[in-house]
């Protein structure tokens, strides 16, 4: 048997999981990318009701739109459940930014009226999601004795 066919793997094998935080998964990824995903598929499939919830009123011309952007979402998900599964740091250390940064230019589009106040719920959920992720990467295994 030579290197190459031990390397190999069916293409629906999983990636091998990587254990980066403490309980061996990053629960603070592997959240936000569920939470995403919810909210990308709510978006998706059921717009009017999720728009209500955040004080939006959309005609019907706009709606596409946000089905659109729903599933936008549910890619944009995608890349932390391959983060939660695959451990990549660099991925989750850029969330963090992106997250952080979220609440603030939500909070300039709250003090500007270009969105409701009802928004920033969403921004601080994210940047307690960015404290909590900041917190598990800073996790480090004690050596073995």
């Amino acid at each position: 048997m030579t290197d190459t066919d031990r390397e190999w793997r069916a293409p629906a094998d999983p990636p091998t999981p990587v254990t980066p935080v403490p309980f061996g998964k990053p629960w603070s990824i592997w959240f936000w990318g569920g939470l995403i995903s919810t909210a990308g598929l709510a978006l998706a499939v059921a717009p009017r009701v999720v728009l209500h919830l955040l004080d939006v009123e959309v005609g019907a011309t706009g709606l596409p739109w946000v089905r659109f952007a729903g599933l936008v979402l549910l890619a944009y998900a995608m890349g932390y459940h391959v983060a939660g599964w695959t451990g990549q740091r660099t991925y989750m250390r850029a969330s963090v930014v992106l997250r952080v940064f979220s609440l603030v230019v939500i909070g300039a589009f709250v003090l500007l009226d270009w969105l409701p106040k009802a928004w920033l719920a969403v921004g601080l959920v994210d940047f307690v999601g960015a404290v909590w992720t900041t917190l598990e990467l800073r996790w480090r295994p004690k050596p073995k004795a």
